[in-house]
């Protein structure tokens, strides 16, 4: 489906994150100077088609012992994607937007011509990212044929849930990128956090997921 209308201007307006360890909540429409303040700042990607891909990478970087609760990553991973997925779905948001556990299993079934959606080659992502920095190759690839599925534009990518420890608690945070797949460029970076926990739980999977919605919609 073709994207019409203001959001091209809106896209070309998002002021992307400086570095990984800073939110990116700026994301002014065209003209407008950015507000420090904005609460959600992907709003107007409510009623478009965007593919959610799956999370990719889980990070520990915490001395609380954490990582030991999670004996399999994939499979804490997918978990994660169908947390995500019902928490944006209350929001509103399962009509137009399509989710991590969908896409990967129509991955699945189509695999002879479609890459494995909780595989893809996103380390480079992790790191420093560049306002329109061009999505190399194999990536581009990758989720140009992905966001094929649904015949969208636009696809988020969770790319890392890492968790910390720091004085006792807890925190995860879960780094997004916003991709046009079609001229393979990084659009919006931005970070969510988890309320402070000092055990590992579900609640976790929960807040964040809570946060990520909260840049789109109302609670």
């Amino acid at each position: 489906m073709t994207i019409q209308g203001a959001l091209p201007t809106f896209i070309a307006a998002l002021i992307l994150a400086g570095c990984a360890s800073q939110p990116t909540n700026q994301v002014p429409a065209a003209g407008e100077k950015p507000s420090p303040t904005a609460a959600r700042p992907l709003e107007r990607m409510a009623g478009q088609q965007v593919l959610v891909l799956p999370v990719q990478y889980l990070a520990f970087h915490d001395s609380l012992g954490w990582q030991q609760s999670v004996p399999n990553r994939a499979a804490y991973l997918a978990r994660l994607d169908t947390v995500i997925a019902s928490t944006l779905t209350a929001r509103g948001l399962g009509q137009a937007w399509t989710f991590g556990p969908e896409v990967a299993r129509a991955a699945r079934l189509n695999s002879i011509i479609m890459p494995d959606a909780r595989a893809l080659s996103a380390e480079w992502l992790r790191g420093r990212l560049l306002p329109d920095q061009t999505v190399r190759e194999p990536l581009a690839s990758q989720v140009r044929s992905l966001v094929g599925l649904k015949g969208s534009r636009y696809a988020l990518l969770p790319v890392e849930m890492r968790l910390e420890g720091e004085g006792g608690t807890g925190v995860a945070t879960l780094r997004l990128v916003m991709i046009d797949s079609r001229l393979a460029q990084v659009r919006w970076v931005g970070e969510v956090r988890s309320d402070r926990a000092r055990s590992f739980s579900p609640a976790l999977a929960a807040s964040v997921a809570a946060r990520f919605a909260d840049l789109v919609a109302e609670p």
